[in-house]
């Protein structure tokens, strides 16, 4: 007898089936189960049930077992197809006579492919199996779990059996590129984080690299539109509607989807949008959640990374629309809702390659902030053992106990704590019990020293487990300082760690600058910090909305633009130029010309000089219409914007005794002063055309002088 290459192929595939340890053992099992008769494989397309039913049948074989195959894709379409086979193949009058003579005892019968059956689902569980001898196994795999009637039959119950198949874990996943000729370690880790484990994603990701289409370790799955539409194909269900495919761009796209989201994101009626919440969650590749719904991880990319390349337009502005159904959301929140939402927008930095390594987006909830408690206070102060800091923690925790949240998993395990104190509310000596927050106030003196009322936040973030630790606790604390930043009159956010290293580069990606940092306990500590008196937490967050559109990783972070002097320094700053605006040689060398006021980063030199010349006019105009300000406005603009010669000269003009126009020289110059400062730090508005308003305003104030 002839020796075929069947044997060969199969010892191939079963080599190649790795990380399915656990589905083998469950089908064995199954296999010598008496009791059980069909066992039914579900998951999404290219997740590996095919391999799973080559191995099981040919160990079946290997028995001594008849073995029959099905691929339903082979079949006639329709709830017939099946029933055409059985006749055919057995010559049978009915299927059910096909089912019994072409069975024998002890059969195997395999079926691939069983959503394409799934028209005949009813009778082929109803009659079709009932008619297979008593001792036969039936295994079945399909996209989609088992029909509900069959789930709700006791007889499925006692005699059926799921197995759902899932993405390999990164260990499996990793052995499977390796096993496909990939050896470098950074190429591997790339290719399974691009992969999200996916069977087929990982095949169509090796094949690429070793073509060439993948260098420097960058996962192509990512980055060939090609692949994504090989993996997409695979994924998405034939006819699909192009509403259909909107509210799947939907589900890709944003964290968690439920029916008010389709509603206001696709711009539907309630019934429509209900319909296609339906539609998708009975999709193979969708997840459902306690907070919605969900596409497995490499749909979701896939999705995302098609919708980029075909319209990169329609990416955006889809991305705006979720973005702003979440922003709404977050407005107006109840206490429940507020870990889930601000997961809900972090989510959208996933298309960003620098957020890919600081926030692990398939975990984002996975912990439960709440308010620290009398019985948190103890293991707080162990805990900031690892910052050296437990006599810091003592006194906030005893000054400030509602500046503490913690972290807990699932199980109410205690993860994480951060602390949010306010320096602002702090007692006097609270520099004395905390040395970063004194050092802080220090270096934030010596750039922009707080104003009263302003709200100063010292924040510090600990995952308890694992200090230093980029992970759940680190996107818990991001989450939390999402609502805790939200505050009004919010001006510094100082953030320090001893974990410096593990904590810049997040701090980097959401704008904070390095103080430096300080000593404590004979360890360093690093310190960063925010202004947001000069770049209010909705601009900051609008600065992130741009990072999360940043798919190359590369835009900078949108950092505040530092204040040019400290207030001393302007004081004296701001009455040299009030002297020198007619000398634009001793202008030039003032140093308000780097500030805000005169536009520094976006004018040149020269133009700096007339910026900041327009700026000190259209401060004395402002203060012209100020409430018993025109006296002062008028010396100010007498002696230095239009000058009349000596000050006893510009008093007779005024008509003024000296003394009391000096009374208002100096008044004019404090709040011109203030004028600056504030512009300054919150930034200036629009110049008028300064020296024509001057004209206007105080020429009919100017007659006689």
């Amino acid at each position: 007898m002839t020796r075929t290459a069947r044997a060969l192929f199969d010892r191939a595939r079963r080599r190649s089936l790795v990380g399915r340890d656990r589905e083998l053992a469950t089908l064995r099992a199954f296999l010598d189960d008496d009791g059980r008769m069909l066992a039914y494989l579900h998951g999404p397309g290219g997740v590996g049930k095919s391999a799973l039913l080559d191995a099981i049948a040919g160990e079946a074989a290997a028995s001594g077992r008849p073995v029959v195959t099905v691929d339903c894709a082979n079949l006639e379409p329709g709830p017939g197809g099946l029933q055409q086979w059985l006749q055919a193949d057995a010559g049978a009058s009915t299927p059910a006579d096909g089912a019994a003579s072409r069975f024998a005892a002890e059969s195997v019968l395999v079926i691939d492919r069983f959503e394409l059956l799934e028209p005949a689902a009813g009778w082929f569980w109803r009659a079709f199996v009932p008619s297979l001898p008593v001792d036969a196994h039936v295994v079945v795999a399909g996209r989609r779990p088992p029909p509900e009637s069959w789930r709700l039959d006791p007889a499925f119950a006692a005699c059926g059996l799921v197995v759902p198949v899932r993405n390999l874990d990164a260990d499996a996943a990793a052995a499977l590129v390796r096993a496909r000729g990939v050896t470098d370690d950074e190429t591997v880790a790339a290719l399974v984080r691009g992969s999200r484990g996916h069977p087929l994603a990982l095949v169509i990701a090796t094949d690429e690299h070793d073509a060439g289409a993948a260098t420097g370790g960058v996962s192509p799955l990512l980055d060939d539109p090609d692949v994504t539409a090989r993996l997409l194909g695979r994924f998405l269900d034939d006819g699909v509607t192009a509403l259909q495919r909107e509210a799947l761009h939907v589900c890709g796209h944003a964290r968690r989807v439920d029916r008010s989201m389709l509603r206001q994101v696709l711009h539907l009626e309630d019934e429509d949008a209900d319909t296609l919440l339906s539609w998708v969650r009975e999709r193979p590749y969708a997840e459902s959640h306690p907070d919605g719904l969900t596409l497995h991880e490499v749909v979701r990319d896939a999705l995302d990374r098609d919708l980029r390349w075909r319209d990169r337009e329609a990416f955006v502005a889809l991305h705006g629309r979720i973005r702003d159904v979440v922003l709404d959301r977050m407005s107006r929140p109840s206490g429940a809702d507020r870990d889930r939402l601000a997961a809900d927008l972090l989510h959208l930095h996933r298309g960003n390659p620098q957020a890919q390594d600081l926030y692990a987006f398939e975990d984002l909830g996975a912990l439960v902030a709440r308010p620290s408690t009398p019985a948190d206070a103890a293991w707080i102060v162990d805990a900031f053992a690892a910052e050296a800091r437990t006599d810091v923690a003592a006194y906030w925790v005893r000054e400030q106990p509602e500046a503490w949240t913690v972290f807990e998993d699932a199980g109410g395990r205690r993860t994480g704590v951060c602390l949010t104190a306010r320096l602002d509310l702090a007692a006097a000596d609270a520099p004395d019990h905390d040395p970063v927050a004194a050092w802080a106030l220090k270096a934030l003196a010596a750039r922009r020293p707080p104003e009263p009322g302003e709200v100063v936040i010292h924040q510090v973030g600990l995952d308890t487990d694992v200090p230093g630790r980029i992970g759940p606790v680190s996107d818990q604390v991001a989450a939390h300082s999402l609502w805790a930043w939200r505050i009004g009159g919010l001006g510094w956010v100082v953030v320090s760690s001893m974990q410096e290293e593990a904590w810049a580069p997040i701090w980097t990606y959401i704008g904070f600058e390095r103080l430096g940092c300080c000593r404590v306990g004979g360890a360093d500590v690093g310190v960063w910090a925010r202004d947001f008196a000069r770049s209010p937490y909705v601009a900051w967050l609008a600065g992130l909305g741009a990072r999360e559109l940043d798919d190359t990783g590369t835009a900078p972070a949108s950092v505040v633009a530092p204040v040019a002097l400290a207030r001393a320094d302007f004081h004296d700053a701001v009455r040299q130029l009030l002297k020198d605006l007619h000398d634009p040689p001793r202008l030039r060398r003032n140093p308000l010309v780097g500030s805000r006021l005169a536009g520094a980063g976006t004018t040149e030199a020269n133009e700096a000089v007339t910026v900041l010349a327009e700026r000190a006019e259209q401060a004395v105009s402002m203060l012209a219409e100020a409430p018993r300000m025109e006296l002062a406005a008028r010396a100010v603009d007498r002696t230095y914007l239009r000058p009349g010669g000596s000050q006893e000269k510009v008093a007779g003009m005024l008509g003024l005794p000296f003394s009391t126009y000096r009374r208002h020289l100096s008044t004019g110059i404090d709040r011109v002063e203030e004028l600056l400062w504030d512009w300054e730090l919150h930034g200036p508005p629009v110049l008028p055309h300064s020296a024509e308003r001057r004209e206007q305003e105080m020429g009919s104030n100017s007659s006689g002088e």
